[in-house]
């Protein structure tokens, strides 16, 4: 019982940190910036990726759709997640029965499994295109993409957004 109320405790604290993305299209101007923003970091990180492993014509085709297909995917289970997060909460607030709570932890847990799986199947997919050497570049450079979008979109607090931290290349 007490692993249950701290479970119930982590998963409310994450709706509601959470619930401000869970509210849909009641931000429809924030929304539409948002997609434009996401369509840009896509469109740069495939600039990106051509750049880092020299891909051109059919073989930069084969890795953008395997990206793009696990970019619908991972898009698809964040907004499940956040769909599910709004649902618990107003059950929440509903003062709904433990074994409706039960139900959405469960799937939100589900849910969230399934998109901590979505990077290594993506790997797995590009594995038909990339040597190993490259998947593991692919590897470390993803996860500098990410890093530095993210620094892009939120700044650094104390100085501002860095300017063009996406074309600086990592010393080795």
């Amino acid at each position: 019982m007490n692993r249950m109320k701290t479970a119930l405790l982590v998963l409310l604290c994450t709706a509601i940190t959470l619930a401000g993305q869970a509210r849909g299209n009641v931000f429809p101007e924030r929304n539409r910036r948002f997609n434009e923003t996401k369509e840009r970091l896509i469109t740069l990180r495939n600039w990106k990726l051509m750049e880092e492993f020299n891909l051109s014509g059919e073989r930069a085709q084969k890795v953008f759709k395997i990206l793009s297909k696990f970019d619908r995917q991972r898009e698809r289970q964040l907004v499940k997640r956040r769909r599910l997060i709004k649902r618990l909460m107003d059950a929440i607030n509903k003062q709904a029965r433990d074994d409706e709570l039960e139900r959405l932890m469960n799937e939100l847990g589900s849910t969230n499994a399934e998109l901590s799986r979505i990077p290594q199947r993506e790997l797995e997919g590009l594995k038909d295109v990339f040597s190993t050497r490259e998947l593991a570049r692919y590897l470390l450079f993803s996860q500098r993409f990410a890093r530095e979008a993210r620094s892009l979109l939120h700044g650094d607090m104390a100085h501002g957004p860095r300017r063009n931290a996406m074309m600086r290349r990592p010393r080795d």
